[in-house]
């Protein structure tokens, strides 16, 4: 199978790269950054589609964080959702799959139990209503084939390049290792994502010829950020204190605070039914206690 990777700068095309270096029934990656194509760029994006011609796109192109979304709207619809149009134009212009990823901000967290695929989406600043538009734009340019797979919180393999940040687990361990404290928000409760159960996931669906849809995909279980921070600490033996805090009311972009996801997997989908707990402790190289 020949998947075209979209926004391969970040943590996900860290994680889609081990599971293809993985691999050993002939998945064939892919990874373009903005560098290569600009998904904004409609001529761009048809011409990666066409000379590529893969049988999916996996469009993980995003504007973040939530604060710069909320800063520059403009840029932030264009990439996030006309973004969206585009890949999934070029899609049904070539007969490749359009993935989606997107995210558990497309909520506002008000709920007590994890949200469903078919929850009725109500984000509450920008990011998420720009995400939001990108699952509309995916479905309608591609009605008939298209998967929008909502993900979270997510760690794992660093990113290539050197100016695009590490992920949570990694930044506050490197905190904790140079002050001997970090301090770590407790009242916002998500699931906590390995990058590469979150591709191998993504694999699995398309191979498997998943109905055409939204998917969570998630780790099982859920988890404040302190809780994952603290986890990762005493994992990897780094005697630090660790701090519980509420998250400031400063910022520009409110978060949403309980955003756990949920929902039946096929079958065939089955690395990430495994707890946050196991894939952590995998990439932290540490063997597996709940």
């Amino acid at each position: 199978m020949r998947i075209l990777l979209l926004g391969a700068e970040g943590l996900l095309g860290a994680g889609f790269r081990a599971v293809a270096d993985a691999d050993r029934q002939g998945m064939e990656l892919t990874a373009l950054g903005r560098r290569d194509v600009d998904v904004t760029d409609r001529a761009q994006v048809s011409r990666a589609l066409r000379d590529i011609a893969p049988d999916a796109c996996v469009n993980a192109a995003v504007l973040m964080p939530a604060d710069r979304c909320d800063r520059e709207p403009e840029e932030a619809y264009a990439v996030n959702a006309l973004g969206a149009r585009w890949v999934s134009r070029a899609c049904a212009e070539t007969g490749a799959v359009p993935v989606y990823v997107s995210s558990d901000f497309v909520f506002d967290g008000r709920g007590e139990r994890g949200y469903l695929p078919d929850d009725l989406p109500s984000p509450l600043q920008t990011y998420g209503v720009t995400k939001l538009a990108g699952e509309q734009e995916t479905r309608l340019a591609s009605p008939r084939r298209h998967l929008v797979v909502r993900t979270a919180a997510l760690f794992g393999p660093p990113p290539d390049r050197p100016d695009r940040r590490a992920c949570f687990v990694d930044r506050i361990a490197e905190a904790a290792r140079r002050t001997g404290e970090v301090r770590i928000v407790d009242d916002i409760v998500m699931s906590p994502t390995y990058t590469v159960d979150f591709a191998a996931a993504v694999l699995d669906l398309l191979r498997h010829g998943a109905a055409s849809g939204r998917y969570h995909l998630v780790n099982q279980g859920s988890a404040s950020w302190y809780r994952l921070g603290r986890r990762a600490l005493e994992r990897l033996g780094v005697p630090a204190r660790v701090v519980p805090v509420r998250h400031p009311v400063t910022t520009s972009a409110p978060r949403p605070r309980h955003t756990p996801l949920s929902g039946e997997l096929p079958p065939f989908v089955r690395r990430i039914r495994r707890p946050w707990q196991v894939a952590l402790d995998e990439y932290l190289g540490v063997s597996s206690a709940r």
